[in-house]
C-alpha cells in the first residue's frame, strides 16, 4: 500500500510540474519517467478533455449527448473524431450514417496481411487499416460474431439500435427514468459486447455533461482494476480493496487535489488501480533507456472541468 500511495502522489506531481512548464525529467521514479500512465484524475486525460472541449455542446439533446459518448468511447481516436468534425460534423442520431461514411474515409483502404498463429503454426489473414479509428488503450468488442464483419460497422449498427428513437432497443426512455447510477449501468451493460469498463466510462461522461456529481456513488471495477486490486491484496474481494484504497489515498500526506476535490471513487477504483497493475508489471521488466516522450509536448493548457468540479465547496 505504501508503494501504491507513493505512485499516486508522484503521478499527480508530474502533472503539476507539466502544468507549471517545468522541463523533463519530471520524476526520479524510473518507471514513471519512461512509461505512459493516465492521470490521477480521469478528467485530466486528453481523451476525456476532448469530450469536454469538443463533443458536449451546450444544450445538446440528451439522446445525442449519450449517443456521442457511447460511439466515441467505443472508437476513441481523437484524430478520427476531429476528421468527423471538419467533414460532416460531430454525429447526432439523425446523422450517424454520415459519421459511418466519414470514419471509413478517415480509416482509408484496408490492406490484408498474413500472420502465423503462435501455437498452431497456421497462417491467418488479418486486416490492417491505413489509419485506425479504434484506440489501443482498452478493448472494444465487435458486435458481430460473423467472420469478416467490419468491426466499425458493427459498432455503428449497435449505436443505431440503442439510440434511434422508437427502435425496439431504444434505451433513452428507460435511461431518462433511471434514478441511480446502478440502474443506468444495467441499462447499458445488458447489451452484448458492452463491458463493465466501457459502461463505467460512459456513465461518468454523462455526469460531466449533466452536471451530476455521481463519481462516488457507484462502481463496477473493470478487468484492469481487478488486477490492480489483486496486486495489493490477492486474498481480498476487489471492492473491499477499493474501499481501503479510497480511504488511504484521501488520507495520505500530499494527497492529490484538483481544486478542492480529492480523487473520486471512479478515479481510484477504476483508473488508478488499473494503472497500478501496469506499474507492478513494469517493475519486473528492464527499464527503457530513453525517457517518456509525451504525446502532447510543450506548454500545457489549463484543463476544462465539469461544472461540479468548479462549484464553491459551500
Amino acid at each position: 500500500m505504501d508503494d501504491f500511495l507513493a505512485f499516486v502522489v508522484e503521478r499527480h506531481r508530474i502533472w503539476e510540474q507539466r502544468q507549471a512548464g517545468a522541463p523533463q525529467p519530471w520524476t526520479d521514479d524510473p518507471i514513471l519517467a519512461t512509461r505512459n500512465f493516465t492521470n490521477v484524475f480521469r478528467v485530466l486525460d486528453p481523451g476525456t478533455q476532448f469530450i469536454l472541449t469538443d463533443l458536449f455542446e451546450p444544450d445538446l439533446d440528451p439522446r445525442d449527448t449519450l449517443m456521442r459518448a457511447f460511439l466515441y468511447r467505443h472508437t476513441g481516436r481523437v484524430d478520427a473524431w476531429r476528421y468527423l468534425d471538419v467533414s460532416v460534423g460531430y454525429p447526432t442520431t439523425a446523422t450517424i450514417e454520415d459519421a459511418r461514411g466519414a470514419l471509413k474515409d478517415y480509416r482509408g483502404s484496408v490492406s490484408t496481411y498474413e500472420t502465423t498463429t503462435r501455437w498452431s503454426g497456421q497462417a491467418t489473414t488479418r486486416l490492417k487499416p491505413q489509419r485506425p479509428v479504434f484506440t489501443n488503450a482498452y478493448l472494444v468488442f465487435p458486435q458481430s460474431q460473423e467472420k469478416g464483419t467490419d468491426k466499425l460497422d458493427s459498432i455503428v449498427d449497435l449505436t443505431k439500435r440503442l439510440f434511434t428513437p422508437g427502435s425496439p432497443n431504444d434505451i433513452m426512455p428507460e435511461w431518462l427514468r433511471a434514478k441511480t447510477q446502478a440502474e443506468r449501468f444495467r441499462i447499458l451493460r445488458r447489451n452484448p459486447g458492452v463491458g463493465d469498463f466501457m459502461t463505467m466510462q460512459i456513465l461518468t461522461d454523462w455526469g460531466y455533461q449533466c452536471g451530476e456529481d455521481r463519481e462516488d456513488e457507484f462502481l463496477v471495477p473493470g478487468p484492469g482494476s481487478i488486477k490492480g486490486a489483486k496486486a495489493l491484496d490477492p486474498t481480498a474481494k476487489t471492492m473491499d480493496v477499493v474501499k481501503r484504497v479510497v480511504k488511504a489515498v484521501r488520507g495520505v500526506a500530499n494527497s492529490p487535489r484538483l481544486g478542492y476535490r480529492s480523487p473520486s471513487l471512479m478515479d481510484i477504483g477504476s483508473n488508478l488501480l488499473c494503472e497500478w497493475s501496469k506499474y507492478v508489471r513494469f517493475r519486473g521488466q528492464a527499464v527503457p533507456k530513453t525517457t517518456y516522450t509525451p504525446a502532447h509536448p510543450g506548454p500545457q493548457p489549463a484543463p476544462v472541468l465539469p461544472s461540479y468540479y468548479t462549484e464553491d465547496l459551500l
